[in-house]
């Protein structure tokens, strides 16, 4: 061979390299949710090869930003311009280990690693927020919260100011309670 024919062959075997780490799937073997970076792992069973320390894309990152780590063992891909130690991680592929957590078209689902899982159903309408056992929800509204429908509840009501309707706060019917049972009863029976 010439050295013309030679420097082909190098530049195609450096163009076929390159080409073979534009995209790769692989697996998180690694997270560092200090640097926002993480390795992935892939190839062929037996013949497995480890990316470098490579950020993973966010699903947003400007005015709204949303922070949300790749869990190890996660399908991921990489892209790249064809070197891998410049690639970023797009997380997030379905398979065995982690399988899709619904088959309905209808449904946005979110479900966490300790079980609680976050889901609207827009064909039922309806919004559902599941906590484990021991989960609680705080919500901080310096601006009040409103509720437009009725509402259900099952469990106690504790609250630290007062509780009104459309009539009076709580305390005042307590007050007229109290006064009613003063002037009645001789002051007998349980106050309130």
């Amino acid at each position: 061979m010439d050295s013309t024919t030679d420097e082909i062959l190098q530049r195609l075997e450096a163009l076929e390299r390159r080409l073979a780490q534009v995209v790769v799937r692989g697996r998180i073997h690694a997270v560092d949710p200090t640097r926002g970076l993480a390795k992935v792992e892939y190839g062929a069973e037996g013949q497995q090869q480890t990316t470098g320390w490579l950020p993973w894309k966010p699903q947003r990152t400007g005015k709204t930003i949303t922070w949300s780590p790749p869990d190890i063992g996660e399908g991921a891909t990489v892209i790249s311009e064809g070197d891998l130690t410049l690639g970023e991680i797009i997380p997030g592929s379905y398979y065995d280990q982690f399988p899709a957590p619904s088959a309905n078209p209808d449904v946005h689902l979110t479900r966490y690693a300790d079980g609680a899982i976050e889901q609207y159903d827009q064909s039922g309408q309806t919004y559902q927020l599941l906590l484990p056992t021991s989960g609680t929800v705080n919500i901080v509204a310096n601006g009040g919260v409103t509720i437009t429908g009725d509402l259900t509840i099952t469990g106690n009501i504790k609250a630290t100011q007062a509780v009104a309707d459309k009539v009076r706060a709580m305390s005042e019917d307590r007050e007229i309670y109290n006064n009613h049972m003063d002037a009645h009863h001789n002051g007998a029976g349980p106050k309130q």
